[in-house]
C-alpha cells in the first residue's frame, strides 16, 4: 500500500502491509512509465501514485485511507473484465498466514499457494487486468525473482512477456517498520524482447541517487522458474551437475550448540572464514532425549519451526541429508568474495547448503574453484555486496559452458586425498560474455 506521509496515520502492517512510499521511489517510478490511457493504483492508500494520473481507478480495503473518489474495495473483488493500460503502485507485504481470511478467499484461484506473500497475489491479479501491450509498474521484494514460492508466478510472467527494467535497490532502507530488499521494475505484456534495462542503486547511493541510475541492457531469462538479468547466455543448469541439499536445523543453536556435550561437528557459517566446525547436540530421530535437555522441554515444544510435542520435543527442527559423498559448500548469505569452499566434514547447519556432485567421481575441489569464477552477479545472487543463495534458486541457476567439465561421465576426476580446508582460487576463467541480441 502506498501513502506519502507518515504523520497520524495508524497503519496496519501486519495483515494489510500498509506501508510509505518515499516521493523518490514514487517519481522514480513514473518516469519508467510509457503508456497511455487507462491507469490503476490496487492498495492506494492516500493516493502516492494516484494523484499523478486525474482520471485513475484506484481500489483502497482501508476506509480510513482511501482517497476522494477511489474504490473502497478488496483489490481481489475487482471483476477481470476491468482492463488498463498501466498498472503502478507499492503491493501490500504480508505472510499468507496474515492475509484477512476474505483476500485469501477471494484469491483461492491463483496459481500460487500458502508458501506465497500477499505481494505475490497482487501481482498475479495485476497480470489478469493488463490490456494487451499493458505495463505493470511495481515496487516490491526483490527476493521474488528466486523465491521457490514464485515459481508460478515467475513462469507465467515470462510467458506472458518481458520485465523491462529492473532497479535493484540492493539494502537501500526505504519503508519504516520493513526491511526486505526491494526492486522496482516494470513488466510489459506481449512484449518478447527479452531484453531489459538494468540498474543496480546500493544503499550507498542514497534516495537521490535513483535519479542517475546507470542502465545497462540484459537479457530476461527463466530458468526453472527463476527470473534472471543476464548479461551474457549460459549453457547449462548446476542441476545438470549436480543437487543442492539443505542443512540442519535446531531452532535453538544456544541450546544445541556447546562444547561439552555435543556430540556431532557441523560445519557453519563461520566455517568458511576460519576452517573451523560448530560442536553440536544431535539428536536422532527413534532416540530418547538427552538428560542435558530436560529443563528446557517447554521451550523447545514451543519452537515453531515445525510442530513439536511430548513424542519429539528435543529433536532437531530441521534435519539434513546425510551422506559420506564428497560435496562443495557455500554459505546462504555471505560477503566473501570466494564462498564455495570444501570441507571433511559431512554434518552441515542451516547457514550452509551443500552441492554434490552427480558424478561422485567429480573433483569437488576443482568444482569449487569453477563455481568461484562464475559471475554469480551476473546471474542475480548478489546484492548489494553480499551473496544470497537458497537451495531451489542455486540448483535451478544457468551455468557458463566451462561448467560442462563436471557434467556426469565428461568429469573432471577427484584426487585421493583432499586437504582439510584450503582457501580456493579460481581455476577456470571468467566466461566469456556473449553479445547482447534478440533472443
Amino acid at each position: 500500500m502506498s501513502v506519502t506521509s507518515p504523520e497520524s496515520i495508524d497503519c496496519d502492517i501486519n495483515h494489510l502491509g500498509q506501508v510509505f512510499t518515499p516521493p523518490a521511489v514514487v517519481d522514480a517510478m513514473l518516469a519508467l512509465v510509457r503508456n497511455c490511457g487507462r491507469v490503476l493504483e490496487p492498495a492506494c492508500g492516500d493516493g502516492a501514485f494516484l494523484q499523478h494520473f486525474p482520471f485513475a481507478l484506484g481500489i483502497e480495503i482501508d476506509a480510513r485511507h482511501a482517497p476522494a473518489g477511489a474504490r473502497v474495495m478488496d483489490f481481489f473483488e475487482l471483476p477481470e473484465s476491468e482492463s488498463f493500460a498501466t498498472i503502478i503502485g507499492n503491493p501490500p507485504y504480508v505472510r499468507y498466514q496474515d492475509i484477512v481470511a476474505e483476500t485469501r478467499r477471494h484469491a483461492r484461484h491463483s496459481v500460487l499457494d500458502g508458501r506465497a506473500n500477499l505481494y505475490l497475489f497482487f501481482i498475479e491479479k495485476c497480470l489478469r487486468h493488463l490490456a494487451p501491450g499493458g505495463e505493470l509498474v511495481f515496487i516490491t521484494p526483490r527476493d521474488f525473482v528466486k523465491a521457490t514460492s514464485a515459481v508460478p508466478l515467475n513462469r507465467l510472467l515470462h510467458t506472458a512477456g518481458t520485465i523491462t527494467d529492473f532497479v535493484d535497490l540492493g539494502d537501500s532502507r526505504l519503508f519504516d517498520g520493513a526491511t526486505p530488499n526491494c526492486a522496482i521494475w516494470r513488466f510489459e505484456r506481449d512484449n518478447f524482447s527479452r531484453r531489459t534495462r538494468y540498474a543496480v542503486h546500493g544503499v550507498a547511493d542514497g534516495l537521490a541517487g535513483m535519479t542517475r541510475l546507470q542502465w545497462e541492457e540484459r537479457h530476461f531469462v527463466e530458468s526453472g522458474g527463476h527470473l534472471l538479468f543476464t548479461r551474457g547466455d549460459y549453457a547449462l543448469q548446476l542441476a545438470d551437475i549436480a543437487f543442492v541439499k539443505v542443512g540442519a536445523v535446531s531452532g535453538a543453536d544456544d541450546l544445541y550448540a556447546n562444547e561439552e556435550y555435543g556430540n556431532r561437528s557441523f560445519v557453519c557459517s563461520a566455517t568458511l572464514t576460519t576452517g573451523d566446525t560448530r560442536r553440536m547436540l544431535w539428536c536422532e530421530p527413534g532416540q530418547p532425549p538427552p538428560a542435558v535437555l530436560l529443563p528446557h522441554k517447554d521451550r523447545l515444544i514451543a519452537r515453531r519451526i515445525r510442530p513439536f510435542d511430548e513424542s519429539n520435543w528435543w529433536n532437531w527442527g530441521r534435519g539434513y541429508h546425510q551422506s559420506v559423498q564428497p560435496r562443495v559448500y557455500v554459505n546462504c548469505k555471505t560477503r566473501r568474495p570466494q564462498p564455495f569452499f570444501v570441507h571433511r566434514c559431512t554434518h552441515y547447519d542451516g547457514a550452509v547448503l551443500a552441492i554434490f556432485p552427480r558424478d561422485q567421481a567429480v573433483d569437488v575441489q576443482a568444482l569449487a574453484a569453477a563455481l568461484n569464477a562464475v559471475d554469480w552477479a551476473d546471474l542475480g545472487f548478489v546484492c548489494d555486496g553480499r551473496f544470497l543463495f537458497t537451495q531451489r534458486s542455486l540448483e535451478q541457476t544457468p551455468l557458463p559452458e566451462c561448467l560442462r567439465a563436471f557434467l556426469p561421465g565428461d568429469g573432471v576426476r577427484s584426487q585421493a586425498n583432499l586437504p582439510l580446508r584450503q582457501p580456493l582460487s579460481p581455476s577456470i576463467s571468467q566466461r566469456r560474455k556473449a553479445p547482447m541480441g534478440r533472443k
